[in-house]
């Protein structure tokens, strides 16, 4: 979210041969993300895997879950590839695809709608296609499915409304990794006229990705704030491993970048990446984005995230977001006897800047590692279990966002102990 504080608007009326030219003082406009003026908030998940790849469960069962679950929009999301063309899955006990699961997807679908067959000897099931999928589930202003595939090289790379699959990038480098993919996506968006949202996955995933090398990829815009998979995507850091929280590297690479150049934002997504449908582990329903959209469309839904206009949630839905050059303020749907804790996080101009590498037990420095920062990085700035939670801008603030901790335990939590939360994208104030 961009706040600018300063418009002049003027009117120019022509009559005859003259004119005459109407000018308005300064304003300072409210930026309102809330449902009215025709807008509502969608709720979606952009971070999805089925049997198209090495997901559990078959397409159809992943996108009932999700619609029956109350959710408005959905993107398919699987490895290196589209739901498109023909992909048969062995039925095998003890494999993903067992004979008990086919028969409840007989039981729920119909079993007119599974395509079983034979070859050589074993039987087979054809997956759904996403054009299938679309007939069986799209349905006008209530549920909607967006293409999609996780660009999967060395980085990860969501790319969402893709018309072709994107190919991973070759490098084993982090920077040139994400570099290559994002700009694959936004190349494709330029070459079909069609918006498209690329978003990092999972930074503290594995070997994991630095906060600094997501900080010297200006073409990174989005990446998960919330990954909902599991206790190995490191949400909450790791200190063993040498990983701060996601929510630090956000600040890392937020305070570097707007310093230099306050367009040069990083807006946080939170997804499931989703795997289990069945056992317990990367099941769906852990993180979303809600999205203020004038319609549920692809396009309109698209362009709304690539302006800004959607929170990132783990359990707590907010009824509205304001800012304008004075203050920032946020508003928690309360539920009856649940506290709700507002964390204004920010940095501020002036802040210490000096950091140190990161060193494993040997002494060494760890490799892809963010390093070690001041508190003054990404500090609460203020801290309120008021509705309206509100924050006056004291004018150093390099930005300001919100972190919304709700006091109900997470059902289904990606790790124990986990509380229902919800995350702002950053205002940059002038």
């Amino acid at each position: 979210m961009r706040l600018n504080t300063k418009s002049l608007a003027s009117v120019a009326l022509v009559a005859g041969a003259s004119a005459l030219l109407v000018s308005c003082a300064l304003v300072d406009p409210v930026t309102q993300l809330e449902a009215k003026n025709g807008k509502q908030w969608y709720k979606g998940n952009t971070h999805t895997h089925t049997l198209w790849s090495d997901g559990d469960g078959a397409p159809e069962l992943a996108v009932a879950w999700y619609k029956d679950n109350c959710y408005d929009f959905l993107s398919l999301t699987d490895h290196n590839t589209l739901s498109r063309g023909i992909k048969d899955v062995p039925i095998q006990p003890g494999d993903k695809l067992t004979p008990e699961r086919v028969e409840m997807l007989k039981k729920q679908f119909g079993a007119n709608t599974i395509n079983i067959h034979e070859k050589d000897g074993k039987q087979y099931m054809r997956l759904k296609t996403l054009d299938e999928l679309e007939r069986r589930f799209n349905e006008p202003g209530k549920f909607l499915l967006i293409e999609g595939e996780e660009i999967t090289g060395k980085t990860h790379v969501n790319g969402i409304n893709l018309r072709k699959v994107i190919e991973p990038s070759p490098s084993q480098d982090n920077v040139e990794s994400m570099r290559f993919q994002v700009d694959a996506v936004n190349k494709h968006a330029k070459e079909t006229g069609q918006p498209m949202l690329a978003h990092l996955d999972h930074p503290n995933w594995s070997r994991g990705v630095s906060a600094e090398e997501i900080a010297s990829v200006p073409q990174v815009r989005f990446f998960e704030i919330f990954n909902g998979a599991g206790a190995g995507i490191r949400h909450w850091g790791n200190k063993e491993e040498g990983k701060p929280t996601m929510a630090k590297k956000w600040d890392v690479v937020l305070t570097q970048r707007l310093s230099k150049n306050k367009e040069d934002i990083l807006y946080g997504v939170g997804t499931d990446d989703t795997h289990k449908y069945f056992t317990a582990g990367s099941n769906p329903g852990r993180g979303w984005i809600m999205v203020l959209a004038e319609k549920l469309t692809v396009n309109s839904l698209v362009e709304a995230i690539l302006r800004g206009d959607f929170y990132s949630s783990g359990g707590v839905t907010l009824d509205a977001i304001h800012y304008n050059s004075k203050e920032f303020t946020v508003i928690p749907k309360a539920d009856k006897g649940v506290t709700y804790t507002t964390q204004f996080i920010g940095t501020r101009k002036g802040y210490d800047s000096s950091s140190t590498v990161r060193k494993g037990p040997d002494g060494k420095e760890m490799k892809h590692r963010t390093r070690i920062y001041s508190d003054e990085v990404g500090e609460v700035l203020y801290e309120t279990t008021d509705i309206p939670a509100v924050y006056p801008f004291s004018g150093d603030e390099i930005y300001v966002r919100a972190k919304i901790t709700s006091s109900s335990l997470k059902k289904n939590p990606m790790e124990k102990g986990d509380y229902e939360m919800a995350w702002t994208q950053p205002v940059v104030p002038e």
